[in-house]
């Protein structure tokens, strides 16, 4: 399954989320990718997204933001949005709304260490919800 997880700038909520699957959640043959509806290309993630994962042992220094593309959405099995208006931007840019899951996860941008961990476990427990894992 190819999934695709969306937030707004893709520095904060959708590498965490990426980062969380591909620790926790990845079957074989899965492959992901993140990206953002408004993003500048190529920013790295957050300094308090980065500590707040690391502090679950999970490393996304590496990652690297970019903007949706029409390839992503069509490559697409599963669209994992952070907000409903994510995806109905992404309806609007021809995504399958069948395709598409919302979490409702509120930005931590701003925010301090506390708002990006609240905001980590959210992603961590909506995911573990949609990927029904026992753990």
């Amino acid at each position: 399954m190819k999934i695709l997880f969306v937030c707004t700038g893709n520095t904060c909520r959708s590498p965490m989320a990426e980062g969380i699957f591909l620790s926790k959640y990845k079957k074989d043959g899965d492959e992901c990718l993140s990206a953002g509806l408004y993003t500048k290309d190529d920013s790295p993630a957050s300094p308090n997204a980065i500590q707040a994962m690391e502090e679950t042992g999970i490393d996304i220094s590496a990652h690297r933001s970019k903007t949706v593309t029409a390839d992503d959405i069509n490559n697409s099995d599963l669209i994992i949005a952070m907000t409903e208006s994510h995806a109905e931007m992404l309806k609007l840019l021809g995504a399958d709304a069948e395709k598409i899951t919302v979490l409702n996860v509120c930005d931590p941008f701003g925010g301090d260490l506390d708002e990006y961990r609240k905001c980590r476990d959210e992603i961590d427990k909506r995911l573990k919800e949609i990927f029904n894992t026992g753990d």
